[in-house]
């Protein structure tokens, strides 16, 4: 066993150094025993360095040293560069994300030649690209086609609305067709072979033909309202010869003024003159209502159905007129003037209908007055009656808008 040379100790083979003096041994091949756990990012740790070494001895100022050598002996191996994703720093590395661009809906304008040029070398570079599938195009919203024409603003949307450019123009249309087909069928049942009946049923197939007729927005409500007063004006004719009603000529006035002023109110909630027709319209209801004896006929009613049925039909008048004083509520609703406008236009022909009615069964000891050709004359004026009181409407629309665009051309042209 090989012995120190300093004090004489003995010592092994492995060792470097004396265990007791601290001197190096001659000819000594230490073995240090070093363990390192290999981590999947080759990383050690501070724990992982000293598990390498050996324990060291108990206090002593040699057993110090001999540790520093060993150490200085033994060079760490140099750390392998972590492999591993750092989500953090990728993340940095990243651009920071922005919201997608908000694009507005701008529709495009044809007819320059820019932008023919423009279409044009767009077309030339989608035909030489290669077509992708249906997963692949982009259908993002800056490659989406925008119609032609101007931009659509949430303004103009409000102002249609509020004012509509061509209110209740389909509606005429459909209702004029129809009533003038049942019309023509009553007056050609009731009337037989007459001048007069063919005189209702010209006026009748004059309406239709005006309502299938592609015009105006205009000219078809001034047309439809012409020819449906002319009829209306053909029946008040009749009832006058044969004494039926003669204060009706007030009525169907009424009837005409006050419907066609609620629908242009439902129309346009906010103008003044849709207001001020209808004052006129409740006011002339209110005279014929006063005129007839409205008042009083629910007081000498009998028990016949010829009595009591016109008279029910009398208070319903005045009850229309006074729901129609709705129309003055606030702007921010239509205040049923649509309905009380085909209310009052329903009852005017169901008040028609049991007068004429009333005439063909009269009471008990009265004879017959009434013809054939004088109910379909009545019958026409019902549908011209009805067809004025919706043309109205559209007239005053178009008064209104043409009235409008004429101050908003002063205020433009004013400096």
């Amino acid at each position: 066993m090989p012995k120190c040379n300093s004090c004489n100790g003995n010592v092994l083979r492995t060792d470097a150094f004396c265990g007791t003096c601290g001197e190096p041994v001659p000819g000594g091949k230490p073995v240090v025993p070093i363990a390192r756990e290999s981590k999947p990012s080759g990383v050690q740790t501070t724990g992982d360095r000293m598990s390498g070494t050996f324990s060291p001895l108990s206090g002593t100022g040699t057993s110090a040293r001999a540790v520093a050598i060993v150490a200085l002996a033994d060079p760490e191996l140099e750390e392998a560069p972590d492999t591993g994703l750092n989500r953090t720093a990728i993340r940095e590395r990243e651009p920071h994300s922005e919201p997608a661009p908000v694009l507005p809906l701008h529709r495009k304008k044809n007819g320059t030649e820019s932008e023919r040029r423009e279409e044009a070398a767009g077309l030339e570079s989608r035909a030489k690209e290669p077509r992708a599938s249906a997963s692949e195009r982009d259908t993002s919203l800056p490659n989406m086609p925008i119609p032609p024409g101007p931009p659509i603003l949430a303004s103009d949307l409000l102002r249609e609305q509020m004012r509509p450019s061509s209110p209740g123009q389909n509606a005429l249309r459909r209702t004029a067709v129809a009533l003038t087909a049942a019309g023509a069928l009553g007056a050609l049942l009731t009337g037989g072979v007459h001048p007069l009946t063919f005189v209702a049923l010209a006026l009748l197939i004059t309406i239709a033909t005006l309502a299938l007729t592609p015009m105006s927005y205009r000219g078809r409500a001034i047309a439809l309202f012409l020819v449906g007063s002319i009829a209306t004006g053909v029946a008040l004719w009749q009832q006058t010869l044969q004494g039926i009603a003669p204060e009706g000529i007030i009525l169907a006035a009424a009837t005409i003024l006050l419907s066609g002023s609620l629908l242009f109110r439902a129309y346009y909630r906010g103008a003044r003159l849709a207001r001020v027709a209808v004052t006129l319209g409740v006011v002339t209801l209110g005279a014929w209502f006063f005129l007839s004896g409205g008042h009083e006929s629910l007081v000498t009613l009998e028990g016949d159905w010829q009595s009591w049925a016109p008279a029910s039909t009398h208070m319903a008048f005045g009850l229309l007129a006074l729901l129609s004083l709705m129309a003055f509520m606030d702007n921010s609703t239509r205040g049923g003037s649509h309905v009380w406008a085909v209310a009052l236009l329903i009852l005017y022909g169901v008040h028609l209908t049991l007068l004429v009615a009333s005439e063909l069964r009269p009471v008990q000891g009265i004879e017959t007055t009434i013809q054939g050709p004088t109910i379909a004359a009545i019958l026409t004026g019902v549908v011209g009656t009805i067809v004025a009181g919706m043309a109205l409407a559209q007239v005053l629309v178009a008064a209104y808008q043409a009235t409008s665009s004429r101050v908003t051309e002063r205020v433009s042209i004013v400096p």
